[in-house]
């Protein structure tokens, strides 16, 4: 009785927060299709990335543990080993940017952070919605769905439900297609299953969104070299840790 009152308080969030998210761009959808919109209304926009973690915020407080998740959220110490993570991501992402613009002939550093300032505007900015983001994903959702045993379910299904979330932006201010789209869910969903297990080991939501944060900085290639690189990554590290099984086995 437990487990299916959890699955439907989890379909619930879910639908609560897609049904959310997508109303705030429609005001951006009518004046793509010429409809007068007033301002107010268009800056609904602006609100998608707030609507997960506030819909979670609300659950949690019906059922008195705003206390508990924040307990859990920032219970765990950010160890050596995780700082090791964080810097072979990065070299990753910076390591195929470079490869790309010397075989592009461009400078993807420069175009897209022009200054000093700008990184560190970027950086800033992206923190921040990455952090508001990790608050409900990986914070809650990653907590809620709980299969025994099998924890990669659980950070896949996670996975697959964050990308879909994604959706609206792609479709209505990005304007994209679903060539572009599709490679972009690959993305989303390994960048996902990334944070997911290092969530799983270190349990501090400040280190998932630097993590978080790393992939919107660092990876500026085309998607299909970002999705290679990190998939390479998370290959070496599968097998690093199943070489470490077997010899501690």
């Amino acid at each position: 009785m437990t487990s299916m009152t959890n699955k439907v308080k989890i379909m619930l969030w879910v639908c609560v927060v897609y049904i959310l998210s997508s109303i705030c761009y429609i005001p951006m959808m009518l004046q793509q299709h010429g409809v007068s919109v007033p301002n107010g209304l268009s800056l609904l926009k602006y609100l998608f990335v707030c609507i997960p973690v506030a819909s979670a915020f609300l659950f949690l407080a019906f059922e008195h543990r705003l206390k508990k998740y924040f307990a859990t959220a920032f219970s765990g110490k950010i160890a050596l080993k995780h700082i090791g993570t964080w810097a072979i991501l990065v070299f990753a992402g910076l390591s195929v940017s470079f490869c790309y613009s010397l075989a592009a002939r461009t400078d993807l550093l420069q175009d897209t952070y022009p200054s000093v300032i700008a990184l560190l505007a970027s950086c800033m900015y992206l923190f921040v919605t990455a952090f508001v983001e990790e608050l409900a994903w990986r914070g809650f959702l990653l907590e809620q769905v709980s299969f025994r045993g099998k924890s990669i379910c659980s950070i896949t299904l996670v996975g697959i439900i964050w990308t879909i979330w994604h959706l609206p932006m792609w479709i209505i201010r990005n304007s994209l297609g679903a060539g572009q789209i599709i490679p972009l869910c690959i993305w989303t969903l390994l960048v996902s299953v990334v944070l997911g297990i290092a969530y799983y080991q270190c349990r501090n939501l400040l280190f998932i969104a630097i993590l978080h944060v790393t992939f919107n900085i660092c990876y500026l290639a085309p998607i299909a070299y970002n999705i290679a690189a990190l998939a390479l990554v998370i290959i070496a590290a599968a097998l690093l840790w199943r070489q470490k099984w077997r010899s501690a086995a």
